[in-house]
């Protein structure tokens, strides 16, 4: 009952200020990766408006400046940052989200600006977002760097911290997107975690509350993305700066962002940090988290490493002379930039999941054979869905050769492709033959179905 009562008292918070969570939403952010560009001119805004104070706090290895936003001027500190990890993006966008409704909506934020002042940190490392890598340009993992402290980013971190002594950090980051959440046969869009400061996993007062944030946290995503959250597991790692802040007694929430079925670019997941942040803030301005016992937190179910597939095939006959076989396949799709998926695995894949699912029962698996193209040449979608019917699924030529007018994707290689059978790290790129005549075209992982010519998957998870 009082979580009932908690919960609604909270969405009676949220809704009365923000009926349209997407009002808040900043422009120009909805991208796989975000780099110090993008976010250059919302920043300037930020700068530019008399509601927050705005640091030049230090400069990446490289020397882009890292910025340090406040705001409020309450006694209870908030620090919140991304992109430790520069692949790592969708909190950047939700933290300029974040600002934007601390801007626009007066009246939420009269709530809060003379209990808690609020530190935010977007974009870390710069220099890895610049590079769509984990780590900075010294080839470091920032978030394996709060003890020995080799990178400039992680001094910075690990200073702020020290400086500011706040009382609640928010380390916001990325997942990828074969996570599922817990035994749910979905994606963890979302996962928590109130990290360890010993081996022991010891309950300070300070991880207490935290685990009491994210019980909060846990209401709002169950009630907007139901089985859909997990949660990390709590080994301690030395290393790491969540842990390393929680033994200072900064009670430090991890807001991990996932996958969601078609949403490349975790507009989901950036949505669902805005709004849990709110709550957070909501819930720590009036205190009302201490209301939480610790059973919210445990009930999040631990989210399970590897168990989804971009593309999952199951029991497809494959021919080799005198020899045939069934087999579940997977491929991985490479996302975000999708550059020549290739086959993950083949074998018994019943434990896992895919965002597509094909069903290859009564298919057959067919090697793709090279085309060579002598000549620059113009190739409409029906000369090309002619050659996909004589099984010529690449070609064996400079992409520049070939002006491509059919919307199809396609492959190209100077390595023949023409496997027999299908073995995992190599190209998707191969045909499935029907009992009854059917074709379908399997195209650096899309599948192109040769009798409608349409594309049953896309590069979107």
């Amino acid at each position: 009952m009082k979580s009932v009562i908690l919960l609604a008292s909270l969405f009676m918070s949220l809704s009365a200020s923000a009926e349209n969570w997407q009002s808040f939403q900043v422009e120009g952010l909805n991208k796989a990766q975000i780099r110090q560009q993008d976010i250059q001119p919302h920043l300037q805004q930020i700068i530019d408006s008399p509601v927050f104070n705005v640091e030049h706090i230090g400069s990446s290895y490289l020397g882009r400046p890292i910025h340090r936003i406040k705001i409020g001027k309450g006694s209870t500190k908030l620090m919140l940052w991304s992109q430790m990890h520069g692949d790592e993006s969708t909190a950047t966008s939700a933290l300029f989200d974040l600002m934007r409704r601390m801007e626009k909506d007066q009246g939420w934020r009269q709530s809060w600006q003379d209990k808690l002042t609020i530190y935010m940190i977007p974009m870390l490392n710069p220099d890895g977002a610049e590079q769509a890598t984990r780590t900075n340009a010294q080839g470091i993992d920032i978030n394996r760097d709060a003890r020995a402290l080799q990178t400039p980013e992680g001094r910075l971190l690990l200073a702020q911290a020290k400086e500011l002594k706040p009382d609640f950090g928010f380390n916001l980051h990325d997942q990828n997107r074969f996570y599922s959440a817990g035994h749910h046969n979905n994606p963890a869009t979302i996962s928590l975690l109130a990290p360890a400061f010993n081996d022991r996993k010891s309950i300070s007062p300070a991880r207490h509350r935290a685990m009491q944030i994210i019980g909060v946290l846990k209401e709002v995503a169950d009630a907007r993305i139901p089985e859909h959250l997990g949660r990390y597991d709590d080994t301690y790692a030395p290393r790491a700066f969540g842990d390393n802040l929680a033994g200072m007694g900064i009670s430090t929430i991890l807001i991990e962002s996932g996958a969601h079925r078609q949403d490349p670019n975790r507009q989901v997941a950036r949505e669902m940090n805005l709004i849990m942040l709110s709550a957070a803030i909501d819930s720590i301005q009036s205190g009302s988290y201490a209301k939480q016992d610790l059973s919210a937190y445990t009930d999040i179910p631990f989210n399970r490493r590897e168990a989804f597939r971009d593309v999952l095939m199951s029991d497809l006959l494959v021919k080799e002379g005198s020899q045939q076989y069934r087999i579940d396949l997977a491929i991985d799709l490479n996302l975000p930039n999708a550059r020549q998926p290739r086959i993950k695995e083949v074998g018994d894949l019943t434990v896992y999941s895919g965002f597509f699912e094909f069903d290859a029962n009564g298919w057959q698996f067919q090697p793709a054979k090279g085309y060579t193209l002598s000549d620059a040449t113009t190739l409409t979608r029906e000369d090309y869905l002619a050659l996909l019917q004589q099984g010529y699924g690449y070609f064996a030529s400079d992409a520049d050769k070939l002006d491509n007018q059919s919307g199809l994707p396609m492959a190209f290689s100077n390595v023949s492709m023409s496997d027999t059978r299908p073995r995992a790290g190599h190209r998707a790129v191969f045909f499935l033959e029907h009992k009854d005549g059917r074709k379908i075209a399997v195209i650096e992982g899309l599948l192109i179905d040769l009798n409608s010519g349409k594309v049953l998957n896309s590069y979107s998870t």
